[in-house]
């Protein structure tokens, strides 16, 4: 219970992720916002897995390749929050039945929120501080690990649901050509965390 209050604080504090899973629920609705989710999961049995093998903390010891992550992840934010300030209201029906290719719309929305997730720093700097003390050694390491995979993919997701109930509520209230604004506001968001993350970088290289 301890590990899952902390896991919500700290997915609930506004970040790449909770933009993404705003605006994918602004732009598809919830249902189909779960698709980000899931490479949100996705991300947290991959920095999960580092951890358990030590790597998470090999990376944080590193300035130089925990601000190579911060880049990596920057110029990613950059390419996204570029295509949100350019995107129109015809780009935001993905989803819709008739639309020609949902398949990749729908792995492509997988990815993007993977990449976002796994680049992310504080994720980084997250879990190898936060999943050690729940880890007893004389007890066995891969089933422990394995419920706390459980427990944060779950809190993760309920977090992320929630954020994605919010963007899509905000999406009826703007309705039409305005919905558009979303996306805008979605883009400056993602500029402002990028920028931050490259200036970041740049005062550790």
């Amino acid at each position: 219970m301890t590990f899952a209050f902390i896991s919500a604080l700290g997915m609930a504090v506004p970040g790449p992720d909770v933009v993404l899973a705003i605006t994918n629920g602004s732009r598809y609705g919830v249902r189909h916002a779960f698709f980000g989710m899931a490479g949100v999961v996705l991300s947290d049995i991959v920095l999960i897995c580092m951890v358990a093998l030590g790597f998470g903390a090999l990376l944080v010891a590193s300035e130089f390749y925990l601000s190579a992550v911060r880049m990596v992840g920057a110029f990613y934010l950059l390419f996204i929050a570029v295509g949100a300030l350019r995107s129109s209201t015809e780009s935001r029906h993905a989803f819709d039945p008739g639309f020609p290719d949902k398949a990749h719309a729908t792995k492509a929305l997988i990815v993007r929120c993977f990449v976002v997730a796994v680049t992310n720093p504080e994720a980084w700097l997250f879990f190898p501080a936060v999943l050690p003390p729940f880890v007893d050694s004389n007890e066995p390491i891969a089933m422990q690990y394995a419920v706390l995979a459980i427990i944060i993919a779950a809190v993760d997701v309920f977090v992320l649901m929630l954020y994605a109930t919010l963007g899509s509520r905000a999406a009826r209230l703007l309705a039409g050509p305005n919905a558009v604004w979303i996306d805008r506001l979605y883009g400056i968001a993602l500029l402002g965390l990028s920028s931050v993350l490259i200036l970041q970088s740049l005062g550790h290289l």
